[in-house]
């Protein structure tokens, strides 16, 4: 019994150990792309999504970051782009959307992967879900806005 609840002890130090590094490295590249305002350079990645969405420019980096880096500075950027007023209420509600189904792509498959999972399927069905609901959102709010009434 002993020899069972110490590998337990060793395998669950080991784990956090791994998680401990990968949060700090994602944490590190976060503050590195900020400083060197890497994300704003590659918002025109997110240009063809955003497009699909009917999002405009301004769209661009809530997506990529919160895609990328993950919900919580993706949404540091979503409500700074929106007391901005880049942002109106509907665009905040489509990025919101793709990013509850499809957040963190990177940060969540490096840690999976640590802890032995195959995730690109996941993520891949991730990724089409998300574009598939927000583009029939997107289409919604659209047909509300031209309906002008609110009824779809």
């Amino acid at each position: 019994m002993t020899a069972i609840a110490w590998e337990i002890f060793k395998n669950s130090l080991k784990l956090v150990v791994e998680l401990g590094f990968i949060i700090t490295s994602v944490m590190i590249a976060v503050e590195l792309m900020q400083e060197y305002k890497i994300l704003h350079r590659l918002t025109g990645l997110a240009s063809p999504i955003t497009r699909m969405l009917k999002l405009p420019q301004a769209g661009n980096l809530p997506l990529l970051a919160g895609t990328f880096i993950g919900i919580s500075y993706g949404a540091a950027v979503i409500i700074d782009s929106g007391r901005s007023g880049y942002l109106d209420a509907d665009e905040i509600y489509l990025i919101n959307l793709f990013l509850v189904i499809c957040h963190s792509l990177v940060e969540d498959t490096i840690i999976w992967m640590a802890l032995g999972a195959f995730i690109i399927p996941v993520q891949i069905a991730r990724l089409i879900a998300a574009l598939t609901i927000c583009y029939a959102a997107s289409c919604l709010i659209s047909k509300q806005i031209v309906n002008g009434d609110g009824s779809f």
